[in-house]
């Protein structure tokens, strides 16, 4: 027997959960996920996304859904190498802004524009 041990608006948010879940050996099944996906606006009306387990693996998902709730999953500074990593200034290249000036300034037509 399966019981419901977390229910979520967010699709997503359900399938962290579930994953985390799977990951600590417990078998998880999620409801209404594809319809929570399918029709957004249905969401609230069924009830949200549901997580199932069995009955004996209750408990235990309860502890790890508290854990996940209170933030105990999340990512710190140190996980992550590249934090310190500068950010990119720009995603343009030399050559894709000559050909962009080129394409203005000699008004060469775009192969995929209709012409009247």
């Amino acid at each position: 027997m399966s019981v419901i041990v977390a229910r979520y608006t967010d699709p997503i948010e359900a399938q962290i959960a579930c994953g985390l879940l799977q990951a600590e050996g417990i078998d998880v099944h999620l409801g209404d996920a594809n319809m929570a996906l399918a029709n957004w606006e249905w969401r609230l009306a069924i009830g949200g996304v549901k997580l199932h387990v069995r009955d004996d693996q209750l408990a235990q998902a309860q502890d790890i859904i508290r854990r996940l709730d209170a933030g105990e999953f999340q990512l710190g500074v140190e996980d992550d190498p590249e934090a310190d990593a500068p950010l990119p200034v720009t995603r343009e290249s030399g050559s894709s802004r000559a050909a962009w000036i080129a394409l203005v300034l000699f008004q060469i037509p775009l192969p995929w524009r209709r012409r009247p």
